[in-house]
Formats: C-alpha cells, sequence, structure tokens
C-alpha cells in the first residue's frame, strides 16, 4: 500500500520564447492534418511554451529535499500533449533522479491519468517491485490548434510531484485509486460511512457534488484540468490532516464522462476503506 511522503507543485511559471527546432512547425502540422485541422501558427507562437522538462525542473528546484525522494519508479501522467516530442519525460525525470529508476508514462486517458498513475504504483509496491516512487502529474497550454478545453477554459500551466512510498505506517496512505463507472453509489456509501471518520471531497468545477452527503466538499480550482485535485492535495495537505481523517479524490473527465476516485486515509492507520 502506498504512502503519500512528500508533495510538490508548480502554477503557471514563466512563460518563454518558442523553442528554435528546425522542422517543429512541419511536425505539428503533419500531427493535426488527419483530424481536418490546420496549425494555427499565432496561437502556437503566443502560447507560455513552458514544456514539462521545464515543469519537472521547476517542481525539483524548487525543494532541496527533492534529492531525498531517490525514486526506484516514476510515473509521468499527462492529458495534454508535450510542446514537441524530442525530449522523454519520464527518462529526463528519471535523469534528474540519477537514472536508477523504471520509467515511463501514462496518457490518453484525459483527466483519468494520474489516478492510473497511482494504481500502478500500488501494484509495483504491493509486489515488492518498488520501495519509493514518483508521480508526475503535469499540464502544459501551449497546443498547434485551438482546443475548447484549453482556450476557451483559460487553462494554466501547472505540475504536481507525489513521493509515494511503501506502507511506513505513518504518512497517509492512498487506500485505493483508479477509474470509476458512472454509477456513484460507490461514492456516496464511501462518503456516509461514519467508520471513515471525518471526511473531505476534493472535486471539480465540472463534477456535479452528490446530494445529502455528510463530507465536507473542497472544489478544484476551474483553471486545472488533469493537475486540479492533485494541486489541491498538494497545496493543502498539512491543513486538511489537522482537520479530517479521510480525504476523497474525485473527478469525471467533461469529454469522456469517465469517472476516477483516489482515496486517502489521512490518519496512516488504516488498511482499507
Amino acid at each position: 500500500m502506498a504512502s503519500l511522503t512528500a508533495t510538490r507543485h508548480v502554477v503557471s511559471p514563466a512563460g518563454r520564447s518558442a523553442p528554435d527546432i528546425p522542422g517543429l512547425a512541419e511536425y505539428h502540422a503533419d500531427l493535426v492534418r488527419p483530424y481536418g485541422v490546420s496549425l494555427d501558427e499565432e496561437l502556437w507562437a503566443t502560447g507560455p511554451q513552458v514544456g514539462f522538462p521545464t515543469l519537472v525542473d521547476r517542481l525539483l528546484d524548487a525543494d532541496e529535499e527533492s534529492s531525498t525522494l531517490d525514486p526506484d519508479l516514476i510515473v509521468v501522467a499527462y492529458a495534454f500533449p508535450d510542446l514537441h516530442p524530442f525530449v522523454t519525460t519520464a527518462s529526463y525525470l528519471n535523469h534528474r533522479f540519477g537514472d536508477q529508476a523504471k520509467s515511463f508514462a501514462v496518457s490518453e486517458q484525459g483527466l483519468l491519468a494520474p489516478f492510473t498513475a497511482l494504481q500502478i504504483v500500488s501494484a509495483y509496491q504491493r509486489s515488492g517491485r518498488s520501495r519509493r516512487a514518483v508521480v508526475a502529474v503535469l499540464e502544459q497550454t501551449t497546443l498547434p490548434t485551438h482546443d475548447p478545453l484549453v482556450h476557451d477554459t483559460g487553462l494554466i500551466d501547472t505540475g504536481v510531484l507525489l513521493g509515494l512510498d511503501a506502507d511506513d505506517g505513518c504518512h497517509p496512505r492512498v487506500l485505493r485509486a483508479g477509474a470509476e463507472g458512472r454509477n456513484l453509489g460507490g461514492l456516496h456509501s464511501l462518503l456516509d460511512d461514519p467508520a471513515h471518520g471525518a471526511t473531505l471531497l476534493v472535486t471539480s468545477e465540472r463534477t456535479a457534488p452528490p446530494t445529502a452527503t455528510r463530507a465536507d466538499i473542497h472544489r478544484a480550482r476551474s483553471d486545472t484540468y488533469c493537475t486540479g485535485v492533485w494541486l489541491e492535495l498538494s497545496d493543502r495537505l498539512p491543513q486538511w490532516r489537522i482537520q479530517y481523517d479521510t480525504i476523497v479524490l474525485h473527478d469525471a473527465d467533461p469529454r469522456s464522462g469517465a469517472r476516477a476516485t483516489a482515496v486517502i486515509d489521512l490518519t496512516g492507520r488504516r488498511t482499507s476503506w
């Protein structure tokens, strides 16, 4: 069972100039052409140009204790593609940690990707194949074409880093993580079970709140997508550990309607929900 031992986050780092990479415009044009759209050069050029490696650097350089994470497993989770394909972010993050870990990415799932990443980490640690893992949830908004989810909602560049150790008995424990069906019965039961103590539901503004629940509800900021609930967790975890026994992270993807849930025991004592 994974224990949450560290969090880092970055919000709207300073923008940069567009990368001077030969053939990059042609690459993006070829990438979007099969979908019946063309490269929007002005939209691309005026984007923040904050790619995944930049977000990774900011996440690691912002805290001198990052080196103590020492992961043997690294999972990068994202919903939107990076600025360009010429840096493999999972490998770059692995390099920043000393090239000693297994590393890969989870994508093509929308905002479910971070929940799946946690599920993978838990499986690795239950089987004894990992002791210390890092999950990086990354979101960048410089795209070659107009995307309503990005450009019509004011999405910003954000990143979250989670340190996850095999169960140590004192840090918050991830009891459950993964995709859900559309039926909210399980979520209602979880939120309203007195055995879980004081419970907080963290969700997005896009997700309709459960009715008649005993849990408190906290909304993630509206200018985030796949990083939303994780950014709130990283930013507010010390405060929430004082106020609550259980945090339920729950979100629904606006495109697919798919839902995902993660349950975190803030007491560090429970082994199941």
